[in-house]
C-alpha cells in the first residue's frame, strides 16, 4: 500500500551543473498526497493552535467526522478488550533471531517442546545475548551461548517481559533485518509481547509485535520530534490510529481460535505474507517502537496521542458499507501536497494519452484544497522542488531508444492531473506518449508528480470552476489495499500484432494499464506463447498490485543475481519487500531472474498477492504431494484457473506458465477480487 512517506528533504540540482541529456522538472509537493498532507496539517496547526488536531486530520478527508471506537458498532471487541490485539510484523523469512533482555528477565514460551506449559524454566537475564534459531523445517529452539536451552520445538514461540521492562533485537550482517531502526544495530520495544510463526508454505519464521492499539499509535515514527504544535501531533494520531483500526478490521475477517489473547482471525495467504494485520515499515506505517517513545523531545507526540485517544475519522455518507470498515475510513497520509491534494485514482494510478484510469473516486478520498502546506510560515522544504532526470532513464522506463523531448502539456489542479508528452525514438521510429499520474513520480524519481515546469516551460494553470471543500466528495471505487485493489483499465483492442488467441483480450487489458510496459518482445509484439520469466513477472505483478518503485527505494538488490542496473531490479525488490517472492526455491539469496515461472509456482504467487483463502482438494490427478497442492487448491476453489487448457482433470504443475496464460489468470484474479471487494 503507499502510506505515509518519511518527512525530509531531497537536495535540488542546478539545471547548469549536468551535461549528460536529461529535462530538469519543477514540482511541488511530496509522496502521493492522497488523504492528509503533514506540512499542511502542521500550518494549520500554527495558523489556529486552538484547533483541535482532529478537526485538522478530518479537513483531508470529506465528509468524514471524528468519532471514538466505542460508539461504533464493530465486527469485534478485540481492539477494546484484549491486551495485545494488534500484530505488527517485524521481519519476515527470518532463520535467526537475537534478542537480549532489559531491565529484568524475560518469559519464554516453544511449542511442542515436551517440557511442559509454558513459561519455560529458562530465563534470559538482563544483558543477556540469546537467540531463537531455526534448526530444520519446523523445529527451532532458544540458544545462549551457543547452546540450546532446554528440547527443541516447532518454529512456534513467545517471548515476554511481565518482570522486565522491555527486550532488545538485534539484527546482524547477511541476515534478513529486524524492525524499522535500519540504521541501528539494536531496536527496543517496551510494550506487548514477541510471537514467533512458522512461515506456513516457506523456509524461515516471521517476528510479530503483538501489542495494544494506542501503544502502537505511541510508537510511530511519522513526523518530526520539532512539530511541537498540539494540533499537528494530535491530527497525525488521528489518522494513524483510524489506518491501523481500518487494517486490523480488514484482516481480521475470521473468529479467533481458541483463546482470544492467541493467534489473529487471519487468513492463510495473510499468515504466510506476514501473520500480521500490519508492517512495521512503508507497506503501512512507519513504526519505530521504544525509540521513538523515549526521545528526549517525545512529549508533544506522545500527549496528541492521549489527548486522542479512541479517537478515529468515520464516514456515513453514501454507500458507507462499501468504502469503510464499520464505518472507519482508510486514512491515507502523506509528507506534502504541494497545495492540494490527490484523490485515489491519480494519486495511486496512471492515465496514458488522455485515457483516464478507469476507476471511481472514493467519496472520502476526494481532492482538497491545501494552501497551509505552501505557508512560508511552516518551512516546508518541499514546498518546491527541482530533479533532474536523464534521458536515458525515461528511455529505459518507455522502452525506447531514445527521448528527445519532454513537455508539459498541462499543470496539475484539483481537477485535473499532470499530464507530460515524451517525443523520442522507438525501435528507429519517431513516438510520443503522454503519461499522468503516479508513474511521472515513481518511475521518473520525482518528488511528486505536482509538475510545474519542464525545462523552465510550463503551460498557463487551470482555473478550476470550483474549489474541492470538506462534505462535496463524488461516490467512488474502493482502492483498497494494494492487493484488493480493484483493476478496471480501459482497454485498447488489438495492442499486438501478435494473436494471443482466447488470451488476447487479457493481453489488451494489461497493455492499456501500462502494465506491459517494456517487458515487450518487440515493435507491438507480446511473444504471447513463451514462457513468462521470473523478472518480467515481477514487473507484472508489482504494476498491478500497485506496489511499483518509488524515488525513496533504495538502488541496490538484497539478491546476488540481480544486476542493480537493470531497470527492472527495483521492481523485484519492492517484490520482495511485498513478500510474495521469497527468492529462488534453492537458494533465497538468488531470484533466478531469467528462469521461467512454472504453474505451480504461478499459483503460489497469486495466492499470496490476493491472499486466497485455504480451500478442499480440487481433484487435480497430478497435483497429489507437490510443494504448492495447498495454493493450486486454492487457485481453482477461486476460480482463478481450471486446469490444464489439454485436460481440465490435470493442472500440469510444472509446465511453464506462457505469457498470455498468465496475463489470463491476473485479470481473472482481479476480477474476483474486484467483486468481492464490496463485502469484505
Amino acid at each position: 500500500m503507499l502510506v505515509a512517506v518519511l518527512l525530509g528533504l531531497i537536495p535540488a540540482v542546478a539545471a547548469g551543473a549536468h551535461h549528460t541529456p536529461g529535462f530538469d522538472f519543477e514540482g511541488a509537493g511530496r509522496g502521493h498526497r492522497v488523504g492528509m498532507g503533514q506540512w499542511g496539517a502542521y500550518g494549520q496547526a500554527l495558523a489556529d493552535p486552538s484547533k483541535p488536531g482532529e478537526d485538522i486530520a478530518a479537513y483531508y478527508f470529506p465528509g468524514s467526522e471524528p468519532a471514538s471506537l466505542g460508539d461504533l458498532s464493530l465486527p469485534n471487541d478485540l481492539l477494546q478488550t484484549l491486551d495485545n490485539p494488534l500484530w505488527v510484523n517485524l521481519g519476515r523469512e527470518v532463520t535467526l533471531l537475537e534478542f537480549t533482555a532489559v531491565g529484568g528477565p524475560l518469559d519464554l514460551c516453544l511449542s511442542n517442546d515436551g517440557a511442559g506449559a509454558c513459561p519455560k524454566p529458562e530465563q534470559p537475564q538482563e544483558g543477556e545475548r540469546w537467540q531463537f534459531r531455526r534448526i530444520d523445517r519446523n523445529e527451532c529452539g532458544f540458544f545462549h551461548d551457543g547452546e540450546l536451552q532446554g528440547t527443541p520445538g516447532v518454529c512456534r514461540a513467545a517471548i515476554s517481559w511481565p518482570d522486565a521492562d522491555g527486550i532488545r533485537l538485534r539484527h546482524g550482517e547477511g541476515r534478513n533485518k529486524i524492525c524499522l531502526v535500519r540504521s541501528s544495530e539494536e531496536c527496543e520495544y517496551r510494550h506487548g509481547e514477541l510471537k514467533i510463526r512458522d512461515d506456513p508454505v516457506d523456509v524461515g519464521f516471521h517476528v510479530v509485535l503483538a501489542l495494544g492499539l494506542e501503544e502502537y499509535i505511541r510508537g510511530i515514527a511519522e513526523i518530526p520530534d520539532d512539530w511541537e504544535a498540539p494540533g499537528v501531533n494530535e491530527a497525525q494520531a488521528v489518522a494513524a490510529r483510524t489506518y491501523a483500526a481500518f487494517g486490523f478490521f480488514h484482516w481480521e475477517t475470521a473468529t479467533r481460535p481458541g483463546h482470544p489473547d492467541d493467534d489473529p482471525g487471519i487468513s492463510a495467504s495473510r499468515k504466510d505474507r506476514c501473520w500480521c494485520h500490519l508492517y512495521d515499515s512503508w507497506l503501512d506505517i512507519n513504526y519505530g517502537g521504544w525509540a521513538r517513545e523515549s526521545r528526549s523531545r517525545s512529549g508533544p507526540w506522545l500527549q496528541g496521542v492521549e489527548t486522542t485517544r479512541d479517537r478515529v475519522l468515520t464516514y456515513f455518507g453514501d454507500e458507507w458499507e462499501r468504502y469503510t470498515k464499520a464505518g472507519i475510513v482508510q486514512a491515507f497520509f502523506s509528507s506534502s501536497t504541494g497545495g492540494f491534494t490527490r484523490s485515489n485514482i491519480y494519486g495511486f494510478r496512471t492515465g496514458w494519452n488522455g485515457q483516464a484510469p478507469a476507476s471511481d473516486m472514493w467519496p472520502y478520498l476526494a481532492p482538497v484544497a491545501d494552501p497551509w502546506d505552501l505557508d512560508p510560515a511552516t518551512g516546508n522544504p518541499n514546498a518546491s522542488w527541482e530533479e533532474r532526470v536523464s534521458a536515458a532513464r525515461i528511455a529505459s522506463w518507455l522502452d525506447w531508444d531514445d527521448v528527445t523531448e519532454a513537455i508539459l502539456v498541462t499543470r496539475e489542479s484539483v481537477s485535473s492531473p499532470a499530464e507530460v508528452m515524451f517525443r523520442g525514438v522507438h525501435n528507429g521510429e519517431s513516438a510520443s506518449v503522454t503519461v499522468a499520474g503516479v508513474e511521472l513520480r515513481t518511475d521518473l524519481g520525482l518528488n511528486s508528480s505536482n509538475i510545474t515546469a519542464i525545462d523552465g516551460q510550463a503551460p498557463p494553470p487551470v482555473n478550476d470552476p470550483e474549489v474541492p471543500v470538506p462534505g462535496n466528495g463524488d461516490d467512488g471505487e474502493d482502492p483498497g489495499e494494494p492487493v484488493d485493489e480493484p483493476f478496471d483499465a480501459p482497454v485498447e483492442p488489438d495492442s499486438f500484432d501478435d494473436d494471443g488467441g482466447g488470451h488476447e483480450p487479457s493481453l489488451d487489458r494489461l497493455a492499456a494499464a501500462g502494465v506491459l510496459e517494456g517487458t515487450e518482445c518487440g515493435e507491438r509484439l507480446i511473444c504471447p506463447d513463451e514462457p513468462l520469466l521470473r523478472w518480467v513477472m515481477a514487473v507484472w505483478m508489482t504494476r498491478v498490485l500497485n506496489l511499483a518503485p518509488t524515488p525513496d527505494d533504495d538502488a541496490g538488490t538484497r539478491f546476488a543475481d540481480v544486476d542493480p542496473d537493470a531497470w527492472w531490479a527495483s521492481y523485484v525488490e519492492r517484490f520482495a519487500d511485498s513478500g510474495v517472492t521469497k527468492g529462488c526455491a534453492t537458494d533465497p539469496l538468488r531470484y533466478c531472474p531469467d528462469t521461467a515461472v512454472t504453474r505451480a509456482q504461478m499459483a503460489t504467487f497469486v495466492a499470496r498477492a490476493f491472499d486466497l483463502e485455504a480451500a478442499p482438494p480440487a481433484g487435480f490427478t497430478d497435483t497429489a504431494g507437490n510443494h504448492h497442492e495447498t495454493v493450486i487448491d486454492a487457485l481453482a476453489a477461486a476460480g482463478v484457473t481450471k486446469g490444464c487448457a489439454s485436460d481440465p482433470l490435470r493442472y500440469c504443475p510444472d509446465t511453464a506458465v506462457t505469457r498470455a496464460q498468465m496475463a489470463t489468470l491476473l485479470t481473472r484474479a482481479l476480477d474476483l477480487m474486484s467483486e468481492s471487494s464490496v463485502d469484505t
